[in-house]
């Protein structure tokens, strides 16, 4: 029987001895009975080893997800990695800037424009202002806030019919 199952005998009889297998009163083996209990321990066996390995695989994944963690930390502790909450702060102070900036611009333009004898001296005087504010708000450009972020300027941000564009590094208007 042990070589018809492809194992030592000595197996075969501790297998009889755990009940893993069963003997008959004679000392002999029913094939279609051991066969079946010996395919079922092996079975149970594989699945216990792919339970094993399904552990190992969860660990190691977990092991890995701790690293990346600590990678992450470490690249946040030396500012090669900028995190989401920095981002937004640096964003926040900007905005609030040239919301201010704004604000104050707006009582200026009001009068400019009531004070206007005409339309194109009302123009031209807004266009002045604006050319200002413009100025003051590349101004905050150092002002003490300090971004890690790369502002891109369009050249060709004209009102889109036709109208005068600002250049925004030299404040001078163009066509």
């Amino acid at each position: 029987m042990a070589a018809f199952l492809a194992i030592k005998p000595v197996r075969l009889e501790w297998a009889s001895t755990e009940k893993i297998v069963e003997r008959e009163d004679n000392g002999l083996y029913r094939p279609e009975i051991v066969t079946g209990q010996w395919l079922a321990y092996e079975r149970g066996r594989a699945a216990k080893k792919a339970g094993r390995s399904e552990f190992e695989r969860q660990r190691l994944r977990l092991i890995r997800a701790k690293a990346e963690a600590a990678e992450r930390r470490l690249a946040m502790l030396d500012g090669s990695l900028v995190g989401t909450d920095a981002i937004v702060e640096s964003v926040r102070t900007v905005c609030l800037r040239i919301k201010s900036k704004l604000q104050a611009a707006l009582p200026r333009l009001a009068r400019a424009c009531y004070h206007a004898p005409n339309v194109q001296e009302s123009l031209r005087v807004v266009r002045a202002e604006f050319d200002l504010l413009i100025r003051e708000l590349s101004a905050l450009d150092g002002a003490g806030v300090t971004t890690q972020f790369e502002v891109v300027n369009d050249d060709d941000d004209g009102d889109g019919d036709g109208g005068p564009a600002i250049a925004r590094n030299s404040g001078k208007r163009t066509r």
